[in-house]
């Protein structure tokens, strides 16, 4: 970690704080306030280095594809929705600034984000089935092998969308 990183500590831990909130918000209410929240996670949008904007759009894209390819195929199914809900894409916005944002004061290393994935991935889904934002589709062991194995590969996949420069950081 560099020593202007760890200058910005207090602010990446609220904004995980905010993050986990809109998460909560979503997940319980879903549509709700789900403007409300879009516009929050917009601004953490236009709120980012113009290095990373192109690249938390990715990972947005990344991540809802991710989830529908699993509604698909039948793991898990969203409340209410046939497909994808506009509150889902606002939780991976919101997660994808967020994320990035870490990912370029910490740089851990790809093994990290893969034991990082594989444990608090599927742990989120279950979160969001108790709170009744996703209904199981498939037995929970299965669903929540899958979700370890694909978060994983994901968490593990996102230190790339740094640029180059702060990648090569991340992987010495």
């Amino acid at each position: 970690m560099t020593p202007e990183a760890g200058k910005r500590w207090p602010r990446l831990l609220l904004g995980g704080l905010l993050f986990c909130a809109g998460a909560w918000l979503l997940l319980s209410f879903r549509d709700r306030y789900v403007v409300l929240l879009l516009a929050g996670a917009l601004l953490a949008w236009q709120g980012l280095p113009a290095g990373l904007k192109a690249r938390a759009l990715l990972l947005t894209a990344t991540g809802c594809l991710l989830d529908f390819a699993i509604a698909g195929l039948g793991l898990y199914r969203f409340v209410g929705v046939g497909t994808l809900p506009l509150w889902r894409v606002t939780l991976w916005l919101s997660f994808s600034c967020w994320w990035l944002r870490l990912l370029d004061a910490w740089r851990p290393s790809p093994r990290l984000l893969a034991l990082i994935g594989a444990l608090a991935g599927p742990l989120a889904y279950w979160g969001g089935a108790q709170l009744r934002g996703l209904q199981a589709g498939a037995p929970l062991w299965l669903t929540l092998l899958v979700l370890g194995l694909l978060w994983a590969a994901l968490l593990a996949w996102t230190p790339r969308l740094l640029p180059a420069d702060e990648r090569a950081a991340t992987q010495a």
